[in-house]
């Protein structure tokens, strides 16, 4: 089931981005906004991926064993604040919702990007990073 969404570590190039973040839209000369971002406002990307588990069965990607592994309790997967202004990019969390054949990457800048098929996914997602207080939208 990995090789239906990942080739070389990379989720495979016939899946579409969707962008969620806090803004609508990428900051451009507002970068500065990068810095005052606060605790609460991140952990807002935690809520998401577990009102998502509430809703769909979610996996984690593990590129190096290229499996999907079950998650017992979503919260084991999240970094905390200080964790996650410091991780290396390779840990950053790779979740799969095999229902809506989209995977759900975890981004620099305060961004995840949803990688669908223009299947519906994001329709079905839309409700949820709304009641998470996030945006989304595409390039």
């Amino acid at each position: 089931m990995y090789q239906s969404y990942f080739e070389d570590w990379e989720v495979k190039a016939n899946f579409t981005k969707e962008f969620v973040s806090l803004w609508g839209g990428w900051l451009g000369d507002e970068s500065y906004k990068l810095d005052l971002v606060t605790e609460n406002e991140w952990s807002r990307f935690n809520e998401f991926i577990k009102l998502l588990s509430q809703g769909f069965m979610v996996k984690l990607a593990d590129c190096k064993s290229e499996k999907l592994l079950d998650i017992n309790n979503i919260q084991d997967t999240f970094s905390n604040y200080s964790e996650s202004m410091t991780k290396d990019s390779s840990l950053f969390s790779r979740y799969v919702l095999p229902e809506l054949d989209c995977v759900i990457t975890e981004e620099w800048d305060y961004t995840y990007i949803i990688w669908h098929k223009n299947n519906g996914a994001i329709e079905k997602l839309a409700p949820f990073i709304t009641k998470a207080k996030l945006k989304h939208f595409c390039n």
